[in-house]
């Protein structure tokens, strides 16, 4: 027994096992979400395609976003998470589609978009699961550390996502290097579906925490409509989908917004993967610290001073021949934005409970991703637009509009206020059973 706040809430050893498997499963669908963004002209030089079509192999994930989660929910309603997670594993093998791309080289363009829909449908089934998870396997000492490290996979994937194809894929690419890449993708993918399939479980023999015993089931209009109802909800919805939209667009069109500077595509793969780093670093110790205070509202506010200002330092330091400076400024962009994204899903959940954990977090998912996906055609079109002004000038129209959407990402969120209702509610119930203890030791 690791940890109990009451005598019968247990966490089990085997948790850690089935957090690694989650994990795995996450982190290899968030890497072929990214797969070309970062290879954009080698991409576009080798299937004559143009950037607007590989911008929308990464796209579709935030579109279809919504549908995955409607469906992933509606699933979880009738199905066991085990089995939820494995349909959303299975979804995920579509990545072999991709490698028809090299057989199909007159019309390739198909097989690769439809190669990404797969994993973009199944995208929703892991991410919209992380706080599920921890709440189901981890007591509440740890619980927002599984959390953090849960939520953290799909940008450690997005990471290595980043810098990969650029080691592979050369200048002139050629369809052994493009197999190369396809291929191990899709094999890690293949890994993971074998793990889930064969090691993952739904939930521990007992539950950690009370708040876990006690979860109540999924009703698609009545927590919707508490949802809609609840205002401080609503304020974490708009700015944290603000600022996912943003990290979306800044980690997909990385490279078109640094090569007019005059960096190559090697240059956006370490920069990508430096963003991600750093958020990784900051992510798992404000998982600490908020599994010691929770004090998720504080935590929150620090890390969106550090979002705004280390976002102004990128936009003034975007110039040619400034690669360490540059660096810098994206490594505290990772350091403060990644943090958020754990640090916004438990906020969520305290704020909203007793709803489930699906309804509250994959909401805030879904209008963050369909914002980013029209933030990436409409800073791709502003970055067109750059091509009109001097390399000398700081505020361009693609930088004017990335700043004022973090200010106004950062200003909603810093209002918010919402309630810590699931610790209240498992403080009452150690409470009544200390109270019960007493009364039956006298």
């Amino acid at each position: 027994m690791d940890s109990t706040e009451v005598t019968h809430y247990r966490a089990y050893r085997i948790r850690w096992i089935q957090l690694i498997v989650f994990v795995l499963a996450t982190f290899s669908n968030a890497i072929t979400s990214i797969t070309f963004a970062p290879i954009e002209s080698e991409t576009s030089k080798f299937y004559k395609i143009t950037s607007a079509e590989i911008n929308s192999l990464a796209i579709v994930f935030l579109f279809l976003y919504p549908f995955g989660t409607i469906l992933s929910i509606w699933l979880s309603r009738k199905l066991s998470m085990r089995s939820t997670i494995i349909i959303g594993s299975i979804l995920n093998l579509g990545v072999f589609i991709r490698l028809l791309s090299l057989s199909n080289r007159l019309n390739p363009y198909i097989s690769l978009i439809i190669g990404q829909i797969f994993p973009a449908i199944a995208a929703p089934f892991f991410l919209n699961s992380t706080a599920l998870f921890a709440s189901r396997w981890f007591s509440p000492s740890q619980r927002d550390i599984a959390t953090s490290i849960c939520s953290m996979a799909n940008p450690l994937g997005l990471a290595i996502g980043s810098l990969v194809p650029s080691l592979i894929i050369t200048a002139n690419p050629s369809a052994r290097e493009f197999f190369i890449l396809l291929i191990s993708e899709s094999l890690l993918v293949l890994l993971a579906t074998f793990l889930i399939i064969i090691i993952f479980r739904s939930e521990p023999p007992t539950p950690p925490s009370s708040s876990e015993e006690h979860h109540q089931a999924i009703n698609f209009k009545e927590d919707f409509i508490n949802l809609m109802k609840n205002r401080q909800y609503l304020i974490l919805l708009f700015g944290f989908s603000i600022g996912l939209a943003l990290f979306n667009a800044i980690t997909t069109l990385l490279e078109q917004l640094i090569e007019p500077q005059g960096y190559s595509s090697e240059n956006a793969g370490i920069f990508g993967a430096i963003i991600i780093i750093a958020g990784l670093f900051n992510a798992f110790l404000a998982g600490f610290i908020m599994d010691k205070t929770h004090s998720y509202r504080l935590i929150l506010k620090i890390l969106l001073i550090g979002a705004c200002g280390s976002a102004i330092f990128f936009i003034l330091i975007l110039q040619p021949n400034k690669f360490y400076p540059l660096a810098a400024s994206i490594g505290l962009m990772g350091f403060f934005l990644l943090p958020l994204l754990p640090v916004s899903f438990e906020c969520a959940l305290e704020s909203t409970y007793p709803i489930r954990p699906e309804w509250s977090t994959g909401l805030l998912m879904c209008f963050g991703n369909i914002i980013g996906g029209v933030f990436i055609f409409f800073i791709g079109y502003l970055i067109k637009l750059d091509s009109q002004y001097k390399h000398q000038h700081i505020f361009r129209p693609s930088t004017i509009f990335i700043l004022c959407s973090f200010i106004i990402s950062s200003l909603t969120l810093f209002i918010y206020k919402g309630s810590y209702l699931r610790l209240e509610a498992e403080k009452q119930t150690i409470q009544k059973s200390s109270i019960n203890n007493s009364s039956n030791i006298i």
